[in-house]
């Protein structure tokens, strides 16, 4: 959205601000964001292509701009150390051993430690006690409702990666035809 582009960084801007255990997000229009922990001296940890590795920051980003979302979710934070220590505790693991179905599933379960952000991590049960508010303008929004913490995550991922304008197109006709 408009909103988040604003608040992303260069990546060398996002270095001067990042502290160890900050969550990253970084962001280009058509892509799935990525998602790392970062854990000191320009260093990030994350998952991809089915491996959980550790680089620079700078070459994470691939040139994309970035933002610090510890935010995001309202989880109270592991301390900053235990959310670096989950994190490179991971490096090197790969596939099978895998149990996060994305970067920013990695990610977040580093700094909250919640099984539900792991694959089967929370029985779907017909409650639908999570929410994602998309927010289209100050005065339009629109709240979805879902019955895992993974569902959430896959539908914001699958939002940022086709667009705003897709998204409330793809609501106007859902809401037409009900």
């Amino acid at each position: 959205s408009a909103r988040a582009a604003a608040q992303t960084q260069s990546p060398e801007g996002l270095m001067a601000k990042c502290r160890p255990g900050d969550l990253l997000e970084f962001v280009a229009t058509g892509q799935y964001p990525t998602w790392a922990v970062y854990v000191g001296d320009f260093q990030v940890v994350h998952l991809h292509r089915a491996e959980i590795k550790n680089n620079f920051l700078t070459d994470v980003s691939q040139g994309k701009r970035g933002r610090i979302v510890n935010e995001l979710y309202r989880y109270r934070a592991l301390p900053p150390e235990v959310t670096v220590r989950n994190a490179l505790d991971h490096v090197g693991a790969v596939d099978r051993e895998l149990c996060w179905r994305n970067s920013e599933c990695f990610a977040a379960w580093c700094r909250f430690g919640r099984r539900e952000f792991k694959i089967g991590g929370e029985i779907r049960i017909g409650k639908q006690p999570y929410r994602l508010k998309l927010l289209f303008s100050e005065k339009k929004s629109h709240v979805l409702e879902f019955q895992s913490l993974e569902d959430v995550v896959m539908e914001k991922r699958r939002n940022d990666q086709i667009g705003k304008e897709a998204v409330m197109r793809e609501l106007a006709n859902h809401l037409n035809a009900t």
